[in-house]
């Protein structure tokens, strides 16, 4: 606090007495940081729905983090948040090891020390991508490390009265540990039910995760699987499977009234055993439908009503043995 009021411009000796890093910051670390800050990049703000999200996205990266971890192009850097019109010191400086997500995260206004400042100025928001150049080696120092030193950096030159904190602090490590009390902690718990393959009128229980995304990745889809299909089908997946937010000691749909049944499955186990009960459920279940259609005089075999109605485009309940035709085409 003494080096910012009194307005001192960051040095190496600055850096390292507020940083005390267990490995020296060297004059290349430095000189790296001069470099990056003379090449900054200013952009709009990329708030959702704008064509901002466009032109931000091709300099600073995409934000799914599904694409990300598959093609490994992230964008380190530090950035700079400030408004048109305002001083200097009204700003808010921040690291991250991918800017494309992290700068979308504050233009949604998820973050406490920036919402506000957004929302205010709206379309005078303007943001400072700091870029680690691709492919640079840091000797000594490892990515977090570095970044720390550039933020640091920044909050020297800048002094920005949005941050709580003036001693930069390298961010979190998402370990499996990490990952799983963060869960525990933010996460909505999602209970798995099956209906019974022996009792027609009953639920299995068989798992309950820690958050709709984590079980949509247990289950080898991807992250907001579940959460589409509890908003859009109302948990049920092909009448088989079915997703609750509360845990149940009976479902009542309409006229059907099930019971639970607890048969809870170890994790590893939990997809194969899914899996196998929707093959097994949907196979028992089909009843094979032969439709000819009598223009064409071609014949189609379908193993089920549903997949049947799916290729009609038609409502599976319009899947029986008639005397007249289909839409006068189709002979069921």
């Amino acid at each position: 606090m003494n080096y910012i009021k009194k307005e001192r411009k960051p040095s190496i000796n600055i850096l390292n007495e507020v940083l005390s890093f267990d490995s020296p910051i060297t004059r290349s670390h430095f000189n790296l940081c001069k470099s990056i800050i003379k090449k900054v990049v200013t952009l709009d703000l990329p708030v959702s729905h704008t064509k901002e999200v466009a032109i931000f996205s091709k300099i600073a990266g995409i934000e799914n983090l599904e694409s990300l971890r598959k093609s490994g192009k992230y964008v380190p850097g530090c950035y700079r948040i400030w408004a048109l019109g305002t001083s200097t010191n009204l700003c808010y400086i921040g690291q991250t090891k991918h800017l494309g997500s992290r700068i979308k995260y504050h233009a949604k206004g998820y973050n406490k020390s920036t919402r506000e400042f957004c929302s205010g100025f709206k379309n005078r928001i303007k943001v400072d991508l700091f870029i680690l150049p691709d492919k640079q080696k840091i000797s000594g120092l490892s990515l977090n490390e570095f970044l720390c030193v550039l933020e640091q950096y920044l909050i020297f030159k800048y002094r920005p009265e949005l941050n709580k904190l003036y001693i930069a602090r390298p961010g979190l490590v998402w370990t499996k540990d990490v990952i799983a009390k963060h869960r525990d902690k933010v996460g909505k718990k999602v209970y798995i039910y099956i209906k019974s393959e022996e009792r027609k009128d009953s639920l299995e229980y068989i798992y309950t995760c820690d958050s709709g995304s984590y079980g949509s990745i247990l289950l080898g889809k991807e992250r907001s699987w579940i959460k589409n299909i509890i908003a859009r089908n109302k948990g049920w997946y092909r009448d088989i499977l079915y997703f609750s937010l509360f845990s149940l000691n009976e479902l009542k749909v309409e006229n059907n009234l099930y019971n639970i049944i607890n048969n809870l499955k170890d994790k590893d186990k939990v997809k194969l055993y899914i899996e196998n009960r929707l093959s097994l459920i949907s196979n028992r279940k089909g009843k094979k439908v032969k439709i000819t259609d009598t223009i064409k005089n071609e014949i189609q075999i379908y193993r089920s009503k549903r997949e049947a109605a799916r290729n009609l485009k038609a409502d599976p309940s319009s899947m029986y043995n008639r005397d007249k035709l289909f839409r006068g085409i189709y002979k069921i």
